[in-house]
């Protein structure tokens, strides 16, 4: 018997191998036992859809540090949490968060492990969430690719980085990280890739034209590859979680100029390694 189904954390797969959907679960109500479960099944599924899960700005941070060390951020509005980042779009907005196939922050020396995003206003129809299995994108390749792989490691650059975008930092003041081309989850031991549109620079060990070349071989299969995905369409008060250390994800924006509006924190991961 797993941990989810131990302790009654029932949920029905969104596909066979990747996403799932918790159903009779009210979030503020889980046990630590169940917080450590959510972030197993987190681990295992890649992605949880939770829907109706009324809650607060306030409550939504302290779940989010229930979860672990939370990231922080600069808040521009009056009492958001600052363990919350604010996601808005509507009719005046020039760009939408989160468009392009990308990990979260992957720049940073730990970046994000579980995000949490709520959203409160959504559109009629349009703004779905994509997402991405990184360890079955890395399966998916032959053989001879998985091994070559193994052997990189990539510069991760922080040109998406909220502190950057906020205007609070300079590139100069982000360092760069270098991290394995393929990392492996401390809580499966399942590898998975670990590069992404938004964030990666340049594969060390290649020149800049193979660096090139192989990063958008890997780009292309993520983009294309419909047999690991997911598309998660949005309700008022739903809430999903994704797990940034195996999981990439594209917000649609084809709704405009509809409103959509929602909370997202993130607990900060570990620093990324490929195990022996």
């Amino acid at each position: 018997m797993s941990i989810d189904e131990a302790i009654g954390l029932t949920h029905r797969p969104i596909s066979p191998r990747f996403g799932s959907e918790l159903e009779d679960v009210t979030l503020l109500d889980l046990s630590e036992q169940g917080i450590e479960a959510l972030k197993q099944l987190g681990a295992e599924r890649g992605v949880l859809v939770v829907r109706d899960q009324g809650m607060t700005m306030h409550q939504q941070a302290e779940f989010a540090r229930r979860l672990g060390d939370a990231t922080i951020y600069p808040t521009k509005s009056a009492g958001v949490p600052p363990e919350l980042l604010v996601i808005h779009a509507d009719g005046d907005s020039k760009h939408v968060a989160g468009q392009g196939w990308h990990s979260d922050i992957s720049s940073d020396r730990t970046p994000p492990g579980l995000s949490m995003l709520r959203m409160e206003v959504v559109p009629e129809s349009g703004g779905d969430t994509l997402f991405a299995d990184m360890h079955q994108a890395f399966s998916s390749l032959s053989p001879e690719m998985q091994q070559f792989l193994l052997r990189l490691t990539a510069r991760h650059d922080p040109t998406g980085h909220h502190l950057y975008l906020s205007g609070e930092k300079t590139l100069k003041e982000l360092p760069s990280r270098v991290h394995p081309v393929i990392r492996t989850h401390p809580l499966t031991g399942r590898n998975a890739i670990y590069v992404n549109s938004a964030f990666t620079g340049r594969i060390n060990e290649l020149s800049r034209t193979e660096s090139r070349a192989l990063l958008d071989m890997l780009y292309q299969h993520v983009a294309t590859g419909v047999d690991f995905q997911i598309r998660v369409r949005w309700e008022p008060d739903t809430v999903v979680f994704w797990d940034n250390r195996c999981v990439q994800h594209h917000a649609a924006s084809d709704y405009f100029p509809a409103v959509r509006h929602g909370y997202r924190s993130t607990v900060i991961g570990e620093v990324p390694y490929l195990a022996d």
